[in-house]
């Protein structure tokens, strides 16, 4: 637990809600984003998180600011 009001959680449970509504802002910055367009933006915008092994973070945490920016430079 972090505090009385959160705690810590992980796993695909609580992480694909969390990517999910990160794609809708995505869409919403730039609709002609093809599924391989996101898929990228996602996982060259993820950042690494120090001291935690590769096979436990994949491409790293989703930074949502990053991706709607890069979203956004993608359109025409």
């Amino acid at each position: 637990m972090i505090n009385e009001h959160y705690k810590f959680v992980d796993g695909t449970s609580f992480a694909a809600p969390i990517v999910s509504s990160i794609v809708a802002c995505m869409l919403e910055a730039n609709p002609k984003l093809t599924p391989q367009q996101v898929k990228r933006i996602l996982i060259e915008t993820a950042e690494r998180v120090e001291g935690v092994e590769v096979d436990r973070q994949g491409w790293g945490v989703v930074v949502p600011k990053n991706a709607v920016h890069a979203a956004l430079r993608l359109r025409t």
